[in-house]
């Protein structure tokens, strides 16, 4: 593998580093955007429960918002419960837009480095083809060594920018469909509290 990336020129170590921030936003992502962690299974139902037994005192409405994103909408919820329902939901999405914002978070990096690692092997295929001609210019004839360097300098880095950008694009892709499925779990579950403390 050290051979390969000395092979491949300059250009190989912004892509190395390229692939190491896609395995670690992908790691990060896969943590975060958990179902478990974001929307909770029954946390609606628990607070239902507390607020049908009078029991939801401060300090738990502070540790039901800062437990998960689900948590945090449904206490906005409960601290607007007096607003018109318009006013309700108007509050209701500038906290959700917050929390769209948390969980698309290093998304955009993401997406951005898939797009730039085949560019910067493009650019190392430049480079070395560059390398390869000049070469041959400089010594008055065909140098297969020079030659065979440029070559495979070019075609190391195209290879190894593409293999970053296929998994980058596919997980970039991953979490824009997980996010969507969470953000519809979560607009449900809001609904239908609104629904409870509205009636």
């Amino acid at each position: 593998m050290s051979e390969l990336i000395v092979a491949g020129g300059v250009f190989m170590y912004p892509l190395l580093i390229c692939s190491i921030l896609i395995i670690s936003i992908g790691i990060e992502r896969f943590w975060f955007l958990q179902e478990r962690l974001v929307a909770p299974k029954g946390l609606r139902n628990q607070i239902i429960n507390l607020l049908d037994r009078s029991q939801l005192n401060k300090d738990q409405r502070n540790n039901i918002s800062e437990i998960s994103s689900l948590g945090s909408l449904l206490m906005t919820a409960y601290k607007y419960k007096d607003l018109t329902r318009e006013g309700l939901e108007s509050k209701l999405n500038e906290k959700g837009s917050e929390v769209r914002f948390s969980l698309e978070r290093n998304l955009t990096i993401l997406g951005t480095i898939a797009t730039i690692s085949p560019l910067l092997g493009l650019l190392g295929t430049v480079v070395g083809m560059i390398v390869a001609f000049t070469g041959l210019t400089t010594s008055g004839g065909a140098d297969s060594d020079v030659l065979a360097l440029g070559i495979s300098q070019a075609l190391i880095t195209t290879a190894f920018g593409l293999f970053i950008a296929v998994p980058g694009l596919i997980l970039h892709r991953f979490f824009e469909q997980k996010i969507s499925h969470l953000l519809l779990i979560l607009q449900s579950e809001t609904s239908e509290f609104i629904d409870f403390i509205n009636k």
